[in-house]
């Protein structure tokens, strides 16, 4: 009984050596199953998209100040890649992109918004990411998908966690159901003109109206959506 096991664990041991060794190999040499992904924006579309023209209206709620943000460019588009390593060559991606210009009239700034870029030399992440640059600035994360509760991404100084995947709220009146709500610890994007250097902040999106809310916690003021118009 003893020899019997002895020798299974040997035989299964060298089996799964020459597994291993056919997968080194093949890596090394190239030779690999070709490995196709493709990703589609999905349902982060319905949260993100607004055509050209589009605007939304915020209000301060600590000081009443109003910031029009219209969207002034506006795309989706493909990309296929394919690795270009040894180690990656047989991998082919092909991704949509979500890509947005929007002005802001409280800041004077222009928001670039792009959604993830995937790269089959190193395809860690399968979500989409959102990533907003205020030129000149700073960069945050503000949105994830899919949407799991406690996921985390961010930036290499912030980490931006979702907080709610299905929620609902009540804004200047109005109910925004289907809301995903995602924290940043440390937002890159700050307001100098209300001397809010930092803050952690809140972002809340509405499915088909975008971003309705951003709360500067510790700054202790919102920007809350009081109008919109999305052209699709």
């Amino acid at each position: 009984m003893k020899n019997f096991t002895f020798s299974g664990l040997c035989s299964a041991t060298v089996i799964l050596f020459s597994i291993i060794s056919c997968k080194r190999d093949c890596h090394e040499t190239g030779t690999c199953d070709p490995e196709y992904y493709r990703f589609e924006l999905g349902e982060a579309k319905d949260y993100l998209w607004a055509g050209k023209g589009s605007y939304w209206i915020y209000k301060n709620s600590k000081t009443g100040d109003l910031d029009t943000q219209i969207c002034t460019s506006a795309k989706t588009y493909w990309i296929k890649k394919q690795g270009s390593t040894n180690y990656s060559k047989n991998i082919t991606v092909e991704y949509e992109v979500l890509s947005r210009n929007i002005s802001s009239s409280f800041n004077d700034w222009a928001y670039i918004d792009e959604t993830s870029f995937y790269n089959p030399d190193a395809l860690r992440s399968k979500k989409t990411e959102l990533e907003r640059t205020a030129i000149g600035e700073g960069i945050n994360r503000p949105f994830l998908h899919p949407f799991v509760l406690k996921d985390k991404s961010g930036t290499s100084s912030s980490v931006t966690t979702c907080i709610h995947t299905d929620t609902s709220i009540t804004i200047q009146g109005k109910t925004y159901d289907h809301v995903a709500v995602f924290e940043i610890d440390m937002d890159e994007i700050w307001e100098e003109k209300l001397n809010c250097i930092r803050p952690n902040s809140v972002y809340w999106w509405a499915k088909g109206v975008g971003l309705i809310r951003r709360d500067m916690k510790r700054c202790d003021y919102s920007w809350e959506l009081i109008e919109y118009n999305i052209i699709l």
